[in-house]
């Protein structure tokens, strides 16, 4: 599909700089398919293939335009809400991201198509899923974890539609709820995820809920055999051992999170957000 596109663009006669690389490709290929075709969609993934090139604020700036072209898109401000959490613009992330959940309020959910599909190539995630899920990182981000907690509930009990999705947003869900002193209510939430869940992309978030619940220790080797890494399993079992009593163990792990160079990651953004926020 990729290689057809630029194929075609230099059998017409446009100019065609040769991609870097294959991230470089897609995104040219989809600036092509804009020009052909300036839909909603089409400009959605060029802002997309930005934000997968580490281009943010391209991104944001880029969303921005197409929506003086479509006002009423929902889907353009899920895209740039993401992009603005990246770039540490909470609030403004949160003026976005509540306004695209109103605009999709009379809009089916739908299958959201991934960047990086996974091994099976089957989505996991929603629309209406990732506008609730990025809102409630937003709010998280800035202490408001009641309401945090509220957007995470409706991505596990409205909008997921496979494991993957009710773990990711479960773990989040769960340690709102923490923050905010509710424990009761975040020891429910781990009696409604699956103890075993069917799970393709969201192994870190897996294995947080079975250390919530008393399944696995934190050093015990995930079902694969691995040791868990990755931002999102440090940032999770940092916040656990800090609600267990652990602060000097859990504030390491942040500070080690914080300096990273994975800046993207959800996990990153908040435990920067965590030690910005705490004495």
């Amino acid at each position: 599909m990729i290689l057809g596109l630029l194929l075609l663009a230099v059998a017409c006669g446009s100019p065609v700089e040769p991609p870097a690389s294959w991230p470089e490709a897609e995104l040219a290929a989809d600036r092509l398919a804009w020009d052909d075709d300036a839909s909603e969609m089409n400009g959605i993934w060029v802002g997309r293939r930005l934000g997968y090139l580490g281009r943010y604020d391209e991104a944001i700036d880029w969303y921005r335009q197409r929506l003086e072209e479509f006002p009423k898109s929902y889907r353009l401000r899920r895209h740039l809400g993401h992009r603005l959490i990246t770039v540490r613009k909470f609030d403004e992330a949160i003026d976005v991201l509540e306004q695209a959940r109103a605009l999709a309020a009379s809009h089916r959910n739908y299958l959201e198509s991934d960047g990086a599909p996974n091994p099976t190539g089957e989505p996991r995630s929603t629309t209406h899923g990732n506008i609730d899920y990025h809102l409630g990182l937003a709010y998280y981000l800035v202490g408001e974890f009641d309401r945090a907690a509220e957007s995470w509930s409706r991505c596990v009990q409205q909008w997921a539609k496979n494991d993957d999705g009710r773990v990711s947003a479960g773990h989040w869900w769960y340690t709102s709820l923490v923050r905010a002193g509710r424990f009761d209510e975040a020891a429910a939430v781990l009696e409604l995820l699956p103890s075993d869940p069917d799970v393709i992309e969201n192994h870190a978030y897996r294995n947080l809920i079975d250390l919530y619940a008393g399944r696995r220790g934190s050093d015990e080797p995930d079902a694969d055999g691995e040791t868990p890494t990755g931002a999102a399993w440090q940032y999770g079992l940092a916040r656990w051992q800090i609600a267990d009593g652990d602060v000097e163990s859990g504030t390491a792990i942040l500070e080690a999170l914080a300096t990273s160079d994975n800046r993207a990651s959800f996990g990153v953004i908040a435990a920067e957000a965590d030690l910005n926020a705490d004495p």
